[in-house]
């Protein structure tokens, strides 16, 4: 399995400016010895045609794949217009997805948004997701679901609208700590896994916070012969002071498998 830095673990310092996204590739691949890196939109300024040239250019330069992109967008928008919005922007992503060189574009189905909200609006928001699933494919990206909010934080629901839009280009990106059934939950979608998201601990839903498991659950997905990318998604404290000792713990856990 594959060890891939999220520039999410970054987020604040991007936001505010401490450090430039040139920095925080740098810190990467220089620091983190990192080879492969996960791009949440909100962590990057300019995706115009040139910034994402750039981009490009930039995980070149530091001897870096993009892993993944993750689009987050979210299909339970109460109006049609709104949702059209999403998925024109989930479009443009599967695009960039494909020309930055990465297999997976992460998307959110529901996103944000209340349970009852994502329920009222499950054939609205399956429209959606058929739709960019349909790109996808034309384009050679696979969809990843992240278990992120209502609809996708349980193993019914999951599988439910698996069932509705089969396609070997939509799959989950499985997520240690999102999803509330923890990791007797992810234990049950293994097989649609197309990239990982690791954390240490999940609420269930009487928010009680427990072990993730994390360890248990990436080696039985080892197990059944999946070789992709593992998202380290939590660190404690300030990231640029302790991601170095956490990656390379994380690295030596994934390696031990």
């Amino acid at each position: 399995m594959i060890p891939t830095m999220s520039t999410w673990l970054l987020h604040k310092e991007l936001g505010s400016k401490k450090i430039k996204f040139e920095e925080a590739l740098a810190f990467c691949a220089q620091k983190l010895d990192a080879v492969a890196l996960e791009i949440p939109r909100t962590t990057y300024a300019d995706w115009s045609p040139a910034g994402v040239r750039e981009l490009k250019r930039g995980l070149h330069r530091h001897g870096m794949i993009c892993a993944a992109i993750a689009a987050q967008n979210h299909f339970n928008c109460t109006t049609h217009a709104e949702r059209r919005r999403e998925v024109a922007l989930t479009k443009d992503f599967i695009d960039i997805a494909q020309f930055v060189g990465a297999r997976v574009l992460n998307i959110f189905h529901a996103g944000w948004g209340d349970r009852e909200q994502g329920r009222r609006l499950k054939a609205e928001m399956l429209e959606c997701l058929k739709d960019v699933v349909a790109h996808a494919e034309t384009k050679g990206v696979i969809l990843a679901v992240e278990a992120h909010g209502p609809l996708t934080d349980n193993v019914a629901e999951f599988r439910e609208f698996f069932d509705s839009c089969p396609s070997e280009y939509l799959r989950i990106n499985l997520d240690t700590g999102n999803m509330y059934e923890g990791p007797e939950g992810n234990l049950q979608l293994l097989e649609f896994t197309a990239h990982v998201h690791v954390k240490p601990t999940y609420k269930d839903l009487d928010g009680q916070v427990k072990d993730a498991e994390a360890p248990r659950v990436l080696k039985a997905l080892k197990g059944t012969g999946y070789r992709g990318t593992v998202t380290m998604e939590h660190v404690d404290g300030d990231p640029l002071e302790n991601l170095p000792k956490a990656y390379a713990e994380f690295k030596k856990m994934l390696a031990s498998l």
